[in-house]
């Protein structure tokens, strides 16, 4: 069993849309798990094995179902739960987070501010679930992208 098992694994590690969904898997998981300094080994790594495009898809992808698992799940449990001295601060960013938070959070995820606190801040904010995904994903495609391209050359 082990040894048809071994035989098929050159074949499944050829296919590329396999490789793809694993990264994004990989990818979704270990951001949801709040991880840090994960995301650009695990672009370089896919650049390594896929085209650079395909890897940047995978693992963009990947970090987004991952934040907003963070994000949904920290509106969900923490919202009302934020110890009062957190909640004074995050108080005095309401009112510009309301009108600019997307902006807030691509500026964060392109500077390299560790992507949960991102995440999980961002769910305390009034912002909507569909402008954090669009600013998370504009924030991440170009570190993804340098990084999977320097894969790339390795592989």
């Amino acid at each position: 069993m082990l040894d048809q098992l071994l035989a098929g694994l050159p074949t499944l590690l050829e296919n590329e849309a396999l490789i793809a969904a694993a990264l994004f898997a990989g990818t979704m998981i270990v951001v949801a798990l709040w991880l840090p300094g994960v995301l650009l080994p695990l672009a370089a790594s896919s650049g390594a094995l896929l085209d650079v495009w395909s890897a940047t898809a995978a693992v963009a992808f990947g970090a987004l179902a991952g934040s907003m698992i963070i994000f949904a799940t920290t509106r969900r449990f923490a919202t009302g739960r934020v110890p009062r001295a957190t909640e004074i601060f995050l108080t005095r960013f309401e009112a510009r987070f309301k009108s600019h938070g997307a902006w807030f959070v691509l500026a964060l995820r392109l500077i390299g501010t560790p992507h949960f606190l991102v995440s999980a801040a961002s769910a305390l904010m009034p912002i909507k679930a569909s402008s954090f995904a669009l600013a998370t994903l504009a924030g991440l495609i170009p570190a993804i992208l340098l990084a999977a391209t320097a894969g790339s050359a390795i592989g």
